[in-house]
């Protein structure tokens, strides 16, 4: 068995679809606290840098057609997709040349 190199055409694809996805989903994030932070007072403000799930469900509450809730669920289900896709490249690609 040969080993793979891990620099092929179809990995690096895959690894920038991954790393965008990423990207997209924080900035979504940050769009979502941006506008949650605009409806509360601001001793119960979402700090930019120190936050957790609570984003996605308090912009539900403030936001009930926002599409960017849905926008954040689908890159985080690409970016699922993407890895394991990624890894078998990676473990099972074409062997070198």
């Amino acid at each position: 068995m040969q080993p793979t190199s891990l620099f092929t055409l179809r990995n690096m694809i895959l690894g920038l679809a991954f790393g965008s996805l990423a990207i997209f989903a924080n900035m979504l994030s940050f769009v979502m606290i941006g506008k949650i932070n605009e409806q509360v007072p601001e001793t119960e403000r979402i700090s930019y840098f120190w936050w957790g799930t609570e984003v996605r469900r308090k912009y539900k509450h403030f936001y009930p057609q926002g599409k960017l809730a849905f926008l954040l669920d689908l890159c985080v289900i690409l970016m699922v997709l993407c890895f394991p896709m990624l890894v078998w490249s990676w473990v099972f690609g074409s062997p070198g040349k």
